[in-house]
């Protein structure tokens, strides 16, 4: 009972915060800063822009982009090999999505598409670290409904980023086919066998595997307008999650 009222609460809270946009703008002279704004639908104006991106040609011929504004927690830059949507993907999205503030990561995927993939991954990674914590905490039991509360505001947030408004019942719903999908007990089991550690690593790995491989399977959920992953791409999912799991707590391990 307590971790669906996390989860009814957490929905509640989601739900008016997913409803906003970012304003984007790109700045700069150079043909380079119309041809980006041009292929994001941004602005080019500054006025009530939250996430500025200011655009600055090389003399090698790559495009030198900088993130600024009340959005953007720290300020960045990156060297985009071209204006063309593939690199905005690969290069720039990414860059983005991780010095974001966390509550601009669902308004900037829900106006710009191109931001899209990247924004909900940043998602997904910010709330497997929360869980991996949680679940490495000493209180038997007191972990799940917290884990659970986390994951149900990730997938709600993973939904608004892709323009779906869920209702509390079918987000429980979703989340229920989403672990009943990946066997998360089992995945609990093969994390202790695979985790060379005892105690919080292993519970901080499940919690962070979990979660992981949840967001994952929202993704090409919502990608897809609601057609769940194969057999053959929750393997992957989970291998790869899997995978992550173990480099994070190797990575706490060593600080």
């Amino acid at each position: 009972m307590l971790g669906l009222r996390n989860l009814y609460r957490v929905f509640q809270e989601s739900r008016s915060a997913a409803r906003r946009r970012t304003t984007l703008a790109v700045v700069g002279d150079a043909p380079e800063a119309a041809a980006l704004a041009s292929l994001l639908n941004a602005g080019r104006s500054t006025n009530g822009a939250e996430v500025l991106l200011s655009v600055s040609p090389r003399s090698d011929g790559r495009i030198e982009v900088s993130f600024s504004g009340e959005g953007v927690d720290d300020k960045d830059e990156v060297t985009l090999s071209r204006v063309a949507e593939g690199a905005v993907r690969a290069e720039l999205a990414p860059r983005l999505a991780s010095v974001l503030d966390e509550d601009y990561l669902v308004p900037l995927a829900r106006g710009y598409a191109l931001f899209r993939r990247a924004a909900c991954e940043e998602i997904v990674r910010k709330n497997a670290r929360q869980n991996a914590v949680i679940g490495a905490l000493p209180i038997p039991g007191a972990d799940m409904p917290a884990i659970t509360a986390n994951q149900g505001r990730m997938v709600l947030h993973i939904a608004a980023a892709y323009g779906e408004e869920l209702t509390m019942e079918r987000a429980r719903e979703l989340g229920g086919v989403l672990a009943a999908g990946f066997g998360l007990r089992a995945l609990s089991r093969q994390l202790l066998k695979l985790v060379p550690v005892a105690g919080w690593a292993a519970s901080g790995a499940i919690g962070y595997a979990g979660t992981v491989a949840m967001g994952r399977a929202a993704i090409l959920y919502f990608e897809r307008g609601g057609v769940e992953p194969g057999t053959g791409e929750r393997s992957e999912i989970l291998r790869r999650a899997q995978e992550e799991a173990k480099a994070f707590v190797t990575r706490v391990r060593r600080r």
